[in-house]
């Protein structure tokens, strides 16, 4: 299969709903990379699924590094897309330091969160020839307590500010945009509105496309799953059954 490009998922605007799936090792990519999905997150939600702090802003540029490298090992065919971790984008010069580590780990693109206020950093990485996508509405990395995760976009002054970050993204050279809790009809307006592909996240079905966390999705985590999250399987249970199984037959065997 040949692999997927930034080309090709702007290509799909209008054309064919985009999936966009996490993946956090090489177990999960080799899995998501298997599917139809065309683009694999390697996301700073890392940080609450795997390493196990509360909110992402806890993750550091060497656990996603580590984390492309070894998603790397598969060999993908989707386009691999890294977050750039809270505090590693402050500047022109650190953004690009930075976005260049991820490249060299075998990131396609990098991801970072912010609208009007980090289009000059957007602009640099994409005349530095990075491959930049957007993500407004919630930023996660801005959030330190659970409360602040609502959806955005209802009254006038959130609907004007995010729509003008999703045209300051678009124009910087994002070449996608990811809409998280925003408001449906606002995020049907923006789609509508700008000629980038937006990726949706709990803002309703008229965005572009659609990501979901990876453990979400096949239901693996000890911990209640967010209201916006999908879950099509159980495999926490599963493989708690499974261990509970292995060690109950081993000390029969020993008595």
């Amino acid at each position: 299969m040949n692999k997927i490009s930034v080309e090709k998922i702007i290509e799909l605007k209008n054309i064919s709903n985009i999936t966009m799936i996490t993946a956090y090792d090489f177990v999960s990519g080799h899995i998501v990379n298997n599917s139809d999905a065309e683009i694999i997150l390697v996301g700073d939600s890392l940080g609450t699924t795997t390493l196990g702090h509360e909110f992402t802003n806890r993750v550091k540029i060497e656990d996603i590094i580590r984390a492309t490298q070894s998603i790397s090992r598969v060999g993908i065919t989707k386009l691999m897309v890294s977050d750039m971790p809270f505090m590693t984008y402050e500047t022109k010069d650190l953004a690009l330091s930075n976005a260049l580590r991820l490249i060299d780990a075998g990131a396609d693109a990098v991801k970072l969160e912010g609208g009007k206020e980090k289009t000059e950093i957007i602009n640099f990485l994409v005349l530095n020839n990075i491959k930049v996508m957007g993500h407004i509405g919630i930023k996660p990395q801005s959030v330190d307590k659970i409360s602040d995760y609502k959806i955005l976009g209802k009254n006038k002054i959130e609907e004007n500010n995010i729509f003008e970050d999703a045209k300051e993204v678009e124009s910087s050279g994002a070449f996608s945009v990811v809409l998280e809790l925003v408001d449906s009809k606002l995020s049907k307006n923006i789609t509508e509105s700008i000629s980038i592909p937006t990726i949706g996240i709990s803002s309703g079905k008229y965005t572009d496309g659609q990501v979901q966390v990876y453990n979400d999705l096949i239901g693996y985590s000890p911990n209640k799953l967010p209201k916006h999250s999908k879950s099509f399987d159980n495999l926490f249970e599963k493989a708690q059954s499974a261990i509970n199984s292995f060690v109950e037959e081993t000390k029969r065997k020993s008595k």
